[in-house]
């Protein structure tokens, strides 16, 4: 059975590789496609700049949760780097309270939020709602998973955190982790208020995406069938897609930023800034040679490794909270979620 499981993914490889992909695929309006030409793949030659690059990114985690409620430990971090060496990096930390109410006869899940133990100081978020039948978090046609709105709030959080860099002016060049497209309900606003302080303070605005799943007109992966047809070691593309979606104000490209890499990176500028593009990529190549991931910027490692939340901690964090809220009558709430979790330790 294992053979004949290898053997078709070998077939639906082959199959791809024989056809000539020819245009990338995008869904939604907006896009208008530009064909897949060798002669869009450009040489990125490295620069020796003294640019100083933010490399901004999340995580989170839920401590305790049940159907109508969720409790998540919120981090955000950036690392600024110059001339390949790390400035300074710094995280927020804050606790995300989200319960289910009533309002005008629907429900929504809005949020609280409490400064951690550790940290003083957090980003202000204001006040976070979302209807339960949120389209932008639904996940089929079920209502919304009370959990997942800790993944929205992380990214709002990113997005305030380099509106901070940007206002504060600590950087030249500022990289998200992800892209520059709205997907959530409220996102633009977030994005919209980067975008005016970024162009303010004269500071390149850029996002690079850990993974890709961009297709081509025949279904193969873009960044597989740019990889294949490549001739030069360390290249970025372009022209991919000309986007007039309001909600996605970015010049797209690809780009293998090491020639020792074995990966390509979907990269993002705000549009408005598309004439310093090969700058930034330069530059960015620069942060890409550490063998550690080689041909992706280590300035986003250390974000990932800072911002991260692991399980020993996550633990600790849900043990700390049950021992408080013990014989607070909980119990009965978190059963909601936890059969999932009794029949995992029975497995074992």
């Amino acid at each position: 059975m294992h053979d004949e499981i290898v053997k078709k993914i070998i077939e639906a490889i082959n199959e791809k590789e024989a056809i000539t992909s020819t245009f990338p695929k995008f869904s939604g309006e907006g896009y208008r496609t530009c064909k897949i030409d060798i002669n869009n793949f450009h040489e990125i030659i490295r620069l020796n700049d003294d640019k100083r690059i933010a490399f901004v990114d999340g995580g989170n985690a839920e401590i305790i949760g049940s159907a109508n409620f969720s409790l998540s430990l919120i981090r955000v971090c950036y690392a600024i780097y110059k001339n390949n060496r790390k400035i300074i990096s710094k995280k927020f930390e804050i606790f995300a309270f989200v319960q289910a109410i009533n309002k005008n006869d629907e429900i929504y899940y809005e949020t609280s939020f409490f400064q951690t133990k550790n940290f003083i100081d957090f980003i202000d978020l204001g006040g976070i709602s979302f209807n339960s039948f949120d389209h932008t978090l639904m996940l089929g046609v079920n209502r919304v998973e009370i959990s997942n709105v800790a993944s929205a709030i992380r990214r709002f959080a990113e997005l305030k955190l380099a509106k901070m860099v940007a206002d504060n002016r600590l950087s030249d060049i500022i990289v998200l982790d992800g892209n520059l497209q709205s997907t959530l309900t409220n996102e633009s606003e977030y994005l919209s208020q980067l975008y005016e302080s970024c162009g303010k303070n004269n500071i390149i605005l850029a996002a690079l995406s850990k993974t890709n799943s961009l297709f081509t007109d025949n279904g193969d992966l873009l960044s597989a069938v740019l990889s294949s047809i490549s001739k030069i070691q360390s290249w970025f593309y372009h022209p991919i897609v000309e986007i007039k979606n309001t909600n996605h104000k970015a010049e797209m490209f690809f780009a293998k930023f090491h020639e020792n890499s074995r990966h390509v990176f979907r990269l993002e500028i705000f549009n408005a800034q598309k004439g310093k593009a090969e700058e930034t990529i330069s530059i960015l190549a620069g942060n890409c040679a550490d063998p550690i991931f080689i041909g992706y910027p280590y300035g986003l490692i250390e974000a990932d490794k800072t911002a991260r939340i692991g399980n020993n901690e996550k633990e600790s964090l849900k043990m700390m909270f049950l021992v408080k809220l013990s014989n607070k009558n909980i119990e009965k709430y978190l059963n909601s979620k936890n059969a999932h979790d009794i029949l995992d330790r029975i497995s074992f």
